[in-house]
């Protein structure tokens, strides 16, 4: 009995290069004995040989291509199949040795294909530095010259000498996607990339401070750049340039602070903003009227409490938080919160935001009411804090606008434990907001009569809205509060 599983990815949603959503269809061939078996083995057959060539193919470029070669024993049919299969996905790790994994590659690159290299997927993590440096920039260049579509060099063997990417893949104008990993980009001569749209780049080196910058600018449609840095790509100042770019990541993997670093934004159709880093200093961002989702995680390289009298430092924070506040859609952390308010920031207004995602730990409930003090539209709110025994300290809070006019929605994403401080923020929420339709939360207790006991305080607290519901729930049941 034999079995072949071939998942087959379907793409919804995005173009060809972003995988957003998958469909996997389960196709068996049952190649028993017996009366049953062969009519089930004849019916699973013919559903086989209705599929094209070329869609098989395109199935077959989804999975590890060393279950593509084992493919070719099924039936004649399927004896060659492998050889067209218009890309490459392998990893160091599936074979038993460093010569296995070299052959096998050479031998699937050394056939002659009619059509385009779509895809080249490489993984590796061996002790062969020298040889696989020299070896993976042959195979780079094979299939460049092969109208690649899809380039993903992922390489494991960290701490060790790097492979630098050779400059053909700068003028491989049918490239589309790009992700490398732990690898050097070099100097380019001359950059030709009209296609590019995806660009992801993790722990990368660069032969300059300026390749990344004329990478970026010269992918005139480029659309999708993540960036994942450390201090080991030697970049003062990261400046992002693009007319078309879409969506924005990058992330500081930095153990020690980059004080005189900077990452510079200047991209007017920018639609969605991600950072997460706590190393850079600066972070400017300009043409910003486009977004539309921003994902906040950073302290502009502020361990220490702020210093009062730095108004430079004052005046950049500013400046960020005026460049994304024609936002729709917000998250904003914790860490950040803590240094716009320990830095005496004049926040903006945030005149589009209706949607916030705000996480303030265990500071003070006065910073969420000042912060949504800003947002007057919004219409719905998740919060993360911790909950404590301890009083908040604050006496009576502001009610901010959009609470009396446009607040329906809100979600307590950390359990409530019945603690003071948590009461205090329902409270503060139910009290105060007249249009409010849904509350949200969860309770963390061992014990069902402390649940009994936090549900009964919580139908105490009064509404302002009548047709709001609270929703309450635990790991083990789910309440809605009349």
């Amino acid at each position: 009995r034999i079995r072949l599983c071939i998942y087959i990815t379907t793409l919804l949603h995005e173009p060809s290069y972003l995988i957003s959503s998958c469909c996997f269809a389960k196709l068996q061939i049952n190649m028993d004995r017996g009366g049953d078996a062969k009519r089930e083995r004849r019916s699973d057959e013919d559903r086989l040989s209705n599929l094209p060539e070329s869609l098989l193919c395109q199935i077959m470029l989804n999975i590890p291509t060393k279950d593509v070669v084992k493919s070719s024993v099924l039936s004649r049919r399927w004896r060659n199949l492998w050889r067209y299969v218009p890309g490459l996905n392998v990893e160091y790790s599936e074979f038993l040795d460093y010569n296995g994994f070299v052959s096998f590659v050479d031998r699937f690159l050394g056939v002659e294909r009619e059509s385009c290299f779509e895809r080249f997927r490489l993984r590796y993590d061996c002790d062969e530095e020298e040889r696989t440096i020299s070896i993976v920039k042959r195979w780079i260049n094979i299939v460049v010259n092969q109208k690649l579509k899809v380039l993903d060099v992922l390489d494991y063997t960290w701490e060790n000498e790097e492979v630098q990417i050779p400059p053909s893949v700068y003028t491989c104008e049918s490239l589309v996607s790009m992700k490398l990993c732990n690898v050097i980009l070099p100097n380019p001569k001359f950059i030709s990339l009209p296609l590019v749209k995806a660009i992801e780049l993790d722990i990368v080196k660069f032969a300059n401070a300026l390749v990344l910058e004329e990478l970026i600018s010269s992918c005139s449609a480029l659309e999708s750049l993540i960036i994942s840095r450390s201090s080991v790509d030697e970049i003062d100042v990261l400046r992002v340039r693009s007319r078309s770019l879409l969506r924005f990541k990058h992330i500081g993997n930095c153990s020690d602070g980059w004080d005189g670093c900077e990452v510079a934004i200047d991209a007017p159709k920018l639609e969605y903003l991600n950072i997460s880093d706590h190393s850079t200093a600066k972070f400017r961002i300009k043409n910003s009227g486009s977004l539309v989702e921003a994902n906040i995680n950073i302290i502009f390289n502020m361990e220490e409490l702020p210093d009062p009298n730095n108004r430079p430092k004052r005046k950049m924070i500013q400046d960020f938080l005026a460049e994304i506040s024609s936002v729709k859609k917000l998250f904003i952390s914790s860490h950040t919160l803590e240094v716009i308010f320990d830095s005496s920031c004049e926040l903006p207004v945030f005149h589009n935001l209706s949607s916030l995602h705000i996480d303030f730990e265990d500071h003070s409930l006065k910073m969420l009411s000042t912060f949504l003090q800003s947002c007057p539209n919004l219409k719905s709110l998740v919060v993360e804090f911790k909950d404590s025994s301890e009083e908040d300290g604050v006496g009576v809070l502001s009610i901010p606008l959009c609470f009396l006019t446009t607040l329906e929605y809100v979600k307590i994403e950390r359990p409530i434990t019945g603690e003071a401080r948590g009461m205090k923020l329902v409270s503060y929420i139910l009290e105060n907001s007249p249009i409010l339709k849904k509350l949200t939360l969860s309770l963390k207790s061992s014990r069902e009569n402390e649940e009994s006991v936090i549900l009964k305080e919580l139908l105490t607290v009064p509404r302002l809205s009548t047709s709001c519901k609270v929703v309450v729930s635990d790991p083990r049941s789910c309440w809605l509060l009349a």
